[in-house]
This record gives structure tokens, sequence and C-alpha cells, in this order.
């Protein structure tokens, strides 16, 4: 979900298991030129998440990559079979009052714009909690911890994690959007 931390969180574990770290939102703002409500206002929502899922399966194929994902990428079927087939997936959980209060002055987020943003938060976690851990390897709660401390526990159970994933060249080719 927005504002669970999949960026600041992702860029820790990146450093910790010197790996590359990739945010796809940030992907799709580098592509385009311009930042994600833009996109939104220009291609809406649907324009947005057809770009999304094209950056996702580009972004997927790269090995050993940390990769933070927007948190309404769960939403498209597409989305959930790739991340669960090519990595190990955490959902990084967090409260709706938690997310409200890291999220409530940011303007980068074009759902939140709305005269209710805890009600917004409220429904599309209630929409999306149940694709999360459909997908979800290994659950984590950020509550209120500090980032450091939240890394060093996430690395003992990624370790611990004896998933299969499939590497990029048994993956079929980029299919057109």
């Amino acid at each position: 979900m927005m504002g669970a931390g999949k960026t600041t969180i992702g860029r820790g574990l990146a450093r910790a298991l010197s790996r590359e770290f990739l945010d796809v939102d940030l992907v799709l703002e580098a592509r385009c030129g311009v930042r994600v409500p833009v996109i939104f206002e220009l291609e809406g929502e649907e324009g947005f998440r057809r770009r999304e899922t094209h950056a996702l399966d580009e972004c997927s194929r790269i090995p050993g990559v940390v990769l933070a994902t927007g948190g309404g990428a769960v939403l498209a079927e597409r989305n959930r079979r790739m991340l669960k087939e090519r990595g190990i997936v955490l959902y990084l959980r967090a409260r709706a009052e938690e997310l409200y209060q890291r999220t409530r002055y940011d303007r980068n987020r074009p759902l939140l714009q709305t005269p209710d943003p805890l009600g917004r938060i409220t429904a599309l976690l209630r929409q999306r909690e149940p694709l999360y851990e459909e997908i979800a390897d290994l659950i984590i709660d950020t509550g209120r911890g500090s980032v450091p401390k939240l890394v060093n526990r996430i690395l003992p159970l990624l370790a611990s994690c004896n998933k299969q994933v499939r590497h990029p060249a048994e993956l079929p080719p980029l299919e057109c959007l």
C-alpha cells in the first residue's frame, strides 16, 4: 500500500544485500518525463496501469533486483502472476491510520486527492489486502519500527525463504500491451 515503506525499506534491503534497487513508479516517471499524478491526469488510472504492467514486466526480468511496485500493481492478475513467479514477494503491512499519517501531506498520490483521504485509504486497503496476502511469501508489519530495524528483521526471513523463482532466460518474450 502507499505509505507502507516500499521504497525506503526496499532501498535499505538492496543496500544490505548489495543489489540494485528499482521502484516501478520512478522507472515510469523517468520514461515518461513526468510525475505519476500527471500520467494519471493525462491517461487516467487505466492508462497508468497499462504502463505500470509493462514496466513491471521489464523490471521483474532483471536478476537479483530489489523491486518496489506501486500499491495498486496487485490489481491486475497478470501483475500478481509475474510477481509470484519471478521473485520473493514481501507484503509490507500497515494499518490504514498509519498509512494516512505517512501520506497525508504527499500531493503526489492521485488516489488520495479526495475530501476523505483516510476513508479512501481504508477502502483501498480493504480491496487490496486480500490480493497482497494472496501473493505474499512474507508479511512484515511495518508499524513504528525504524527502517534499519525492519531491514534487519527481514534479512534472516529472506535467507530462510526457499522459494524457487524463474530465471529471466526462462520467461516468455515480452508481450505487447
